[in-house]
Order: structure tokens, then C-alpha cells, then sequence
């Protein structure tokens, strides 16, 4: 019996919905579930932390690599040789 979608857990001013049901109580071991939410709220942190950053250097994993060449919007141009 299909539920309504519940995860991941938004607030009421975003206008978008949950994307699918998640119920821990039934799908997770209770053994587990304290681990899985501590991994779950560890995850959300890294993403906070690192997305901005993420952002920043371009979206590249290693960040801007400096070729010799410029930017497209221009701002990040490596110092021309002498």
C-alpha cells in the first residue's frame, strides 16, 4: 500500500514535494537506525559544507585548473609572464 511521499524532509516555504516515501522504522534494522540517521545528518553537513564551496570553484572536484587561459567571465586570470 503505497504511502505519500515523505523524504527527503523539506520545509513549507520551498513549493517542492518529497520524492519518495522513506519510513526507517519499518525498512531499517532497529539495531541500525540510530547509525543510518547519524550517516544521514553527517551526509546533510558535508553537503552544506562543501556545496558552496563546490560552487565556487567552478564545480569541478579539484577546482579551477590554471592553463594559461582566462576564465570565461574573465575574473580569474593567472598573472602573465614578464
Amino acid at each position: 500500500m503505497p504511502s505519500e511521499n515523505n523524504f527527503p524532509p523539506l520545509p513549507k516555504f520551498i513549493p517542492l514535494k518529497p520524492c519518495f516515501y522513506q519510513n526507517f522504522s519499518d525498512e531499517i534494522p532497529v539495531e541500525h537506525q540510530v547509525l543510518v540517521k547519524r550517516i544521514y545528518r553527517l551526509w546533510m553537513c558535508e553537503c552544506a559544507w562543501c556545496g558552496p564551496g563546490w560552487e565556487a570553484r567552478g564545480g569541478t572536484a579539484r577546482g579551477r585548473q590554471h592553463s594559461g587561459r582566462c576564465s570565461p567571465s574573465g575574473t580569474h586570470c593567472p598573472p602573465q609572464p614578464s
